[in-house]
């Protein structure tokens, strides 16, 4: 029973070395990444305020998002990230053009349609900034006001690649995101390449309201 007890215990133990090098995702002081088992954690929390759902609607058009914190991902390389992943729904002049969200309905609780790869989700976390690289105007946010950078796959043009910059405040009392979202990659670019070249959601700045 003693053995059984010290085996335990180092069992615990090598489970809590795992992923050690502890790296802030909020990182503006140039430490560069360890070379293996680096943790990009999200020690301050920026991510946890945007779980849930989002909104933003005009006219007939909105673009809904649902978004979810997954601790600790397996980035497949020997290290790990925590992330914020989202799917969406985008309508245009009333029609559905875009629905990632998973078959639900109605639209309920935020999930984690891919916890197991959440690189796999249609929105991923890339990084937090407060370096004004093409950021969203948003004179309602604070100073220094932390910008979460993320990418956006469009599953009806495989190989597309769109980015949201984005920041969350609250104004009388509703929370709000103010978002940038404009294409980024055409992993199809070639000389012979014919298809489509941007997103399904037009470029320009979004202003979602929490819903939930």
């Amino acid at each position: 029973m003693k053995q059984l007890f010290i085996t335990y215990i180092i069992f615990l133990v090598v489970l809590s070395c795992k992923a050690q090098n502890i790296v802030p995702i909020f990182n503006d002081t140039g430490i560069d990444l360890p070379e293996n088992d680096a943790y990009l954690k999200d020690i301050d929390n920026d991510y946890n305020p945007y779980v849930g759902i989002w909104k933003w609607e005009s006219g007939n058009n909105s673009l809904t998002i649902i978004f979810n914190k997954i601790i600790q991902n397996d980035n497949g390389n020997g290290d790990f990230a925590d992330l914020l992943v989202g799917e969406y729904q985008y309508i245009e002049n009333g029609v559905e053009l875009v629905n990632t969200f998973p078959l639900m309905e109605p639209i309920g609780i935020p999930i984690i349609i891919n916890p197991d790869n959440g690189l796999d989700n249609s929105i991923v976390s890339s990084y937090i900034t407060i370096v004004n690289r093409g950021l969203p105007p948003c004179p309602e946010c604070a100073s220094n006001t932390r910008f979460i950078v993320l990418s956006l796959l469009d599953p009806t043009k495989l190989g597309l690649w769109g980015e949201i910059k984005m920041a969350r405040f609250v104004e009388g009392g509703v929370e709000k995101i103010r978002a940038k979202i404009n294409m980024k990659f055409n992993e199809n670019a070639s000389i012979d390449y014919s298809g489509p070249d941007t997103i399904t959601i037009p470029d320009g700045i979004y202003t979602f309201i929490k819903q939930n």
